[in-house]
């Protein structure tokens, strides 16, 4: 199986075409061309018309990956890593991509998409490693953990044929015995055993696993934890095995971190799983979605105490009658909004993962037209008699280090363009850089003893 690291938005060559007038690094890569092919006839299903999309470049066709990040595995075993496109500070390909995958982790974990641990010192080494490697590594060392703290059984319940009584006696099936059988007896008794729901789950997907890595490492690893499993069965009906999975259960703790890597791993919920004859470890994650809920989670750090995030607002209407009848028409959903406790809304920030260029004035820094409309029909709704602050947030990049000047729409109703701010330490979150902006909530922030940045 091959593994292809490149990131969001790179472009992606078949490996029949001559491709040396073609400068590779971490945006252009070359793939087989059974994996090419495979993802241009998938560029046609609705369902998947995202995941590429026929693109040319140096007079070549070639397929460009779309703002989704994970793993896409095509039936025939290529392994494709998608990164996003994170700004390293440095030019070195091994820092970018390695800064991808540390903070694709770190935004995972903080959501809580996926059961991520903070990775120590120990184990930086993992992020040299492709993501499908680092996820079957992470699955692993939770279940090694749960070995350690013991494998639950349960009672479960037997028919046997046996040549004396034990538990309940089965009268209709012993009455059909031959006569030559008489001295046997059908009986139903129950067992403590391993044999539950869990364990066979997670036995399936530490079998599944061991056949999706390429280390040698994580396979030595998930050979020693099937030996442990060797006596509990495979789940042959996921479904209803994942039904029964107790989450209530006190005794069951140390099993909830393992549900959503079984979930994974199966395919039963991942945050997007491929369709098709796919037999490797497929996932994707939108990124702009990503980056707003990430986003969400580091503000609210942020804050200052009496002052509270709320997400996914819905409650205005661009239209507030419409008809006879005055029905409201076009919803107005806000990304973020800030208000002191059981006060009205002070500040609208809406989240958006593309670039901005600071120095770029004669283009407008590249903030489209369209989400200065959305922000003033933010700010006009949901603001106190359309009064307040208003920031639009977008990842920081080489060309968007600081907030751009103020926007004023009118007369006490502001716009704050603003870079979320990469943290250059593996695993650590980054932080919203609002500058020197006047918003209510921000002066009180910074009279407080709570830092606008993360201690």
């Amino acid at each position: 199986m091959s593994v292809v690291t490149i990131r969001e938005y790179g472009v992606l060559f078949p490996d029949d075409v001559d491709t040396t007038a073609v400068k590779k690094d971490i945006d252009s890569r070359v793939i087989s061309k059974t994996a090419w092919d495979w993802l241009l006839k998938e560029t046609g299903a609705d369902a998947h018309k995202f995941l590429v999309r026929p693109f040319r470049r140096s007079g070549l066709l070639c397929l460009q990956v779309m703002n989704y990040v994970g793993v896409i595995t095509t039936p025939c075993g290529c392994q494709i890593e998608v990164l996003p496109k994170i700004y390293a500070g440095d030019s070195s390909a091994k820092g970018e991509l390695e800064l991808g995958r540390d903070k694709l982790y770190t935004m995972l974990c903080s959501i809580g998409s996926l059961p991520f641990k903070t990775f120590h010192q120990a184990s930086l080494k993992l992020f040299e490693k492709p993501l499908p490697e680092v996820l079957i590594h992470q699955f692993l060392m939770d279940t090694r953990k749960l070995i350690k703290q013991g494998i639950r059984n349960d009672y479960v319940a037997l028919r046997e044929e046996a040549p004396f009584l034990r538990g309940k006696l089965q009268l209709a099936a012993q009455v059909r015995q031959p006569v030559a059988r008489q001295h046997l007896f059908q009986i139903e008794h129950d067992e403590f055993l391993p044999d539950r729901a869990e364990n066979r789950l997670i036995h399936s997907a530490l079998i599944a696993v061991s056949k999706y890595s390429k280390t040698n490492s994580n396979k030595r690893l998930a050979n020693e934890l099937l030996f442990m499993f060797d006596e509990i069965p495979i789940s042959r009906n996921k479904k209803m095995d994942f039904s029964k999975w107790q989450l209530k259960d006190r005794s069951m703790v140390h099993y909830r971190p393992l549900k959503r890597w079984c979930e994974l791993v199966l395919n039963q919920q991942s945050p997007f799983s491929l369709a098709g004859d796919s037999s490797g470890l497929s996932f994707l994650f939108p990124m702009n979605v990503l980056f707003e809920k990430y986003v969400a989670v580091v503000l609210r750090k942020q804050l200052s105490d009496g002052y509270e995030l709320e997400e996914q607002v819905a409650s205005k209407h661009l239209v507030e009658k419409f008809g006879e009848f005055g029905k409201q028409k076009f919803q107005l959903k806000p990304d973020l909004v800030i208000k002191k406790k059981e006060e009205d809304i002070s500040s609208v920030l809406d989240t958006k993962w593309k670039r901005v260029d600071e120095n770029d004035e004669a283009s407008k820094y590249g903030v489209s037209q369209s989400d200065m409309y959305q922000m003033f029909a933010y700010g006009k709704k949901y603001l106190n008699d359309g009064k307040g602050s208003l920031f639009l947030i977008y990842p920081e990049s080489e060309k968007f280090q600081a907030a751009l000047p103020v926007f004023r729409f009118e007369e006490g109703l502001n716009l704050w363009v603003v870079p979320f701010k990469w943290s250059t330490l593996k695993g650590e979150e980054g932080y919203v850089e609002f500058g020197s902006t006047s918003s209510e909530f921000i002066e009180q922030n910074k009279q407080e003893k709570h830092s606008m940045r993360p201690h």
